[in-house]
């Protein structure tokens, strides 16, 4: 009966032990999902940002072009 009573115990703490690192575990994902998320954010940013800046130039281009024809 003792080495019943004994291999609970061991079993009830390895179950702790699972579920403490399944939450770490979930959240070291959630912080690499959010990096992630930051990431694309940024990259979206500065694309956006290039197109206005190529934009630009390419009206005051257009707009010189037309001046001078």
């Amino acid at each position: 009966m003792e080495i019943l009573y004994f291999s609970s115990g061991i079993l009830a703490v390895a179950l702790i032990y699972v579920v403490a690192g399944v939450f770490k575990l979930r959240q070291k994902i959630q912080h690499l999902d959010n990096g992630v998320d930051d990431a694309h954010r940024r990259i979206d940013n500065n694309t956006d940002e290039l197109y206005r800046a190529l934009d630009s130039r390419l009206d005051k281009l257009e707009n010189r072009l037309k001046a001078n024809s």
